[in-house]
C-alpha cells in the first residue's frame, strides 16, 4: 500500500512536471517576443520561434553559442559589465523599460532597437538566466515620425505665428495710416471753411483799403494804411496756405527741373541760414522733368530749410538732395505708400534736435509747432503735406531725437519737357476802354457793395445781383450786360458755375468770370474741358480785378 503510494506519488510528479513543461514549451511556441535562456557563461540553452523570427537565425544555429553574438560589437564590453552585475547583485528580475534602450544584432548583420526583460534563477545548483527581448523598430519609426511631425508642426505653428504677427503690425499701421489720413482730411475741411469766411473778409478790408488810398494826401495816414494793407496781405498769404493743406487751392503747375529751383534758391536760403550752418546740396546729374507748381516747391524748400535752422540753434549741417526714384511699390523705408512709378525726390536732411515718435505723429497738423510762441505758425509742414497730395506725390519725415531729422517729398516724372520761364507781367491797372456793362453777382452783401465800388473805379459800369436766379431775371429781361462777375458758392441753390453755364449756353455773347474764396468747386469743375472758365480767387487786388475783367472781355 505504501509502495503504491510513493509510486503514484511519482506518476503525479512527473505529470505535473510534464504539464509544466508543455505549457513552457506552449508559451516559448507562441510568443512573439524573443525569449532566451542562457547558463552561467553565458551560452544559450533556449532560443524560442520568437527569437528566430525577430534573429533570423534557426534555433539549431544559436542554441550553445555565445550571446554576444546577438550583440553589436560596440555594446559587448558594456553587456559583460551589466551581466556581471546584475548576477552578483541581490536584484532577481529587472522588467521591460526599467533600463535604457539597447540594441541587438540580426543574422544578416544589421541591428536594431529593443527593449529586455531578465531574470535569474538557481535550477538544480546551477544559475540559469533569461532575457525576454522585444523589436521596437516599428515603435521607434513611428515615434521618430510623430517627433518630427511634432517638430514640423511646431515650425509651422511658430511660422505662422509670426505670419499672423506681421499681419497684425501690418493692420494696425494700415489702421494707423488710415486714422492719420482721415484726422488730415477733417483738418482739411476745417481749415477749408475757415478760409472761405476769411477770404471774404479779406477781401473787404483789402478792398476798402485801395478806396480809401484815394482819399488821403498825407505821408503818414497813408504809411498807416499801408501797414494795414501789408498785414492784409500776411493774412491772404496765410488762407493760401491753409488752403493749399487742405487741397482746396488750385495751383498752377507748370514743367520743371528742380535742380534749377534749387540753384536759383541757394542765395537766399544762405542769407536765411546764417553762418553757423553749413549748407550741401547734392544734385542729380541727370534729373527727370516733374510738373509742380513752382510758387508752391520754392515756399517748401525755404520752409524746411528755416525748420531745419531753428532745429540746430548751436549751428550744423544742412543738406539738400534731388535724386530721381523709381519705386515698384511701397517698400521705401521713407515711402509712405505711393503708387508704383517714377518720382523726383526732394530730400531735406538736418543735424538737429530732431523728433520724438510722439511728435512725429502731429508734425503735419495744421497749427502744430514746437518752436516757441511768436516763432512759427504751425502751416509749414501741413501746407507741404497738401500741396504734395494735390501734386499727386506724397511727403515723409524720418526723424530720431539728437539724430537729426530729413524730410522726403516726391512729385512724379513729368513725360513733358521744360518749358522756358516767360517773363514777369509788368504791373498796371487797365481801365475800361468802352464802360463795359459788369453784372456783379455776390451773396454776401458787403463783399456785393465793394466789388460794385471797385468794379465803377476801373470805369465799367456796374449792375447788381443777389444771386444767380436774380442775375438771370436780369439778363431775360433784356438789359444788355457785357460780362457777369460770379461769386461760385452762393446762396439760391444755383452755383456760379452753373449760371456760367447757363449763359454759355443762352446768352453766348455775354462773357463770364468767377471769383471765390474757397475752391474746392473750381478744383473739381474748371480742368480744362469745354465747360471751364476763368477764376479769380479772393482776396485780389485792384490790379488783379482789372487784369481779369480786361481779359475775359477781350478773349
Amino acid at each position: 500500500m505504501a509502495g503504491g503510494s510513493g509510486t503514484e506519488l511519482r506518476e503525479q510528479t512527473d505529470e505535473a512536471v510534464r504539464w509544466a513543461e508543455s505549457q513552457i514549451s506552449a508559451i516559448l511556441t507562441i510568443a512573439a517576443d524573443a525569449i532566451i535562456f542562457v547558463d552561467d557563461s553565458q551560452h544559450i540553452t533556449v532560443f524560442n520561434d520568437g527569437a528566430e523570427a525577430i534573429f533570423g537565425y534557426s534555433k539549431s544555429e544559436m542554441v550553445g553559442q555565445p550571446l554576444e553574438r546577438l550583440i553589436p560589437v560596440r555594446f559587448r564590453t558594456p553587456h559583460r559589465k551589466h551581466v556581471s552585475e546584475f548576477a552578483s547583485g541581490a536584484m532577481r528580475a529587472r522588467k521591460m523599460g526599467e533600463r535604457q534602450e539597447i540594441f541587438a544584432l540580426r543574422k544578416d548583420g544589421t541591428e536594431f532597437p529593443a527593449e529586455a526583460s531578465i531574470a535569474k534563477a538557481q535550477v538544480g545548483g546551477r544559475r540559469v538566466f533569461m532575457a525576454v527581448l522585444r523589436d521596437v523598430t516599428d515603435r521607434k519609426r513611428v515615434e521618430d515620425l510623430l517627433s518630427r511631425s511634432n517638430a514640423e508642426l511646431e515650425a509651422r505653428v511658430q511660422a505662422r505665428t509670426l505670419e499672423l504677427e506681421a499681419e497684425i503690425r501690418r493692420r494696425e499701421e494700415a489702421q494707423a495710416a488710415l486714422v492719420q489720413a482721415q484726422r488730415m482730411e477733417a483738418f482739411g475741411q476745417l481749415t477749408g471753411g475757415i478760409a472761405h469766411d476769411f477770404n471774404n473778409l479779406l477781401t473787404i478790408v483789402m478792398g476798402n483799403l485801395e478806396l480809401l488810398d484815394g482819399h488821403l494826401g498825407d505821408a503818414a495816414s497813408r504809411a498807416f494804411l499801408k501797414r494795414a494793407a501789408d498785414a492784409a496781405q500776411m493774412g491772404a498769404a496765410l488762407t493760401s496756405r491753409l488752403l493749399t493743406f487742405a487741397r482746396r487751392r488750385r495751383l498752377s503747375p507748370r514743367v520743371l527741373n528742380l535742380n534749377e529751383v534749387m540753384l536759383n534758391l541757394i542765395e537766399l536760403l544762405k542769407r536765411s541760414l546764417g553762418e553757423p550752418i553749413t549748407l550741401t546740396t547734392m544734385l542729380a546729374g541727370d534729373l527727370w522733368p516733374t510738373r509742380a507748381d513752382e510758387s508752391e516747391v520754392e515756399n517748401a524748400i525755404v520752409n524746411l530749410a528755416i525748420n531745419a535752422r531753428d532745429a540746430m540753434p548751436r549751428g550744423g549741417t544742412l543738406i539738400i538732395e534731388t535724386r530721381n526714384v523709381s519705386l515698384a511699390g511701397a517698400s521705401s523705408e521713407a515711402d509712405p505708400g505711393l503708387a508704383r512709378g517714377d518720382y523726383v525726390r526732394i530730400a531735406v536732411s538736418d543735424t538737429g534736435v530732431g523728433m520724438s515718435a510722439e511728435i512725429l505723429k502731429k508734425a503735419f497738423e495744421p497749427f502744430f509747432t514746437t518752436k516757441e510762441p511768436g516763432r512759427g505758425t504751425g502751416l509749414g509742414l501741413s501746407t507741404l503735406y497738401g500741396f504734395a497730395q494735390q501734386s499727386g506725390g506724397q511727403v515723409s519725415i524720418s526723424s530720431e531725437p539728437d539724430r537729426g531729422t530729413t524730410v522726403y517729398l516726391y512729385l512724379p516724372r513729368s513725360d513733358e519737357e521744360v518749358a522756358s520761364r516767360r517773363g514777369e507781367e509788368p504791373a498796371q491797372i487797365p481801365l475800361a476802354q468802352n464802360s463795359e456793362i459788369v453784372l456783379v453777382v455776390e451773396d454776401n452783401p458787403e463783399v456785393r457793395e465793394l466789388t460794385l465800388q471797385r468794379v465803377e473805379g476801373l470805369g465799367y459800369v456796374a449792375l447788381e445781383a443777389e444771386n444767380a436766379t436774380a442775375a438771370i431775371r436780369i439778363l431775360e429781361s433784356g438789359e444788355a450786360v457785357d460780362l457777369i462777375f460770379s461769386d461760385i458758392v452762393m446762396a439760391g441753390g444755383m452755383s456760379g458755375y452753373e449760371l456760367a453755364s447757363w449763359v454759355r449756353a443762352h446768352a453766348p455773347k455775354v462773357k463770364a468770370l468767377l471769383t471765390t474764396g474757397y475752391a474746392a468747386e473750381e478744383a473739381k469743375h474748371n480742368e480744362g474741358g469745354a465747360e471751364a472758365f476763368r477764376v479769380l480767387r479772393k482776396p485780389y487786388t485792384r490790379a488783379e480785378l482789372a487784369l481779369a475783367l480786361r481779359d475775359i472781355l477781350r478773349s
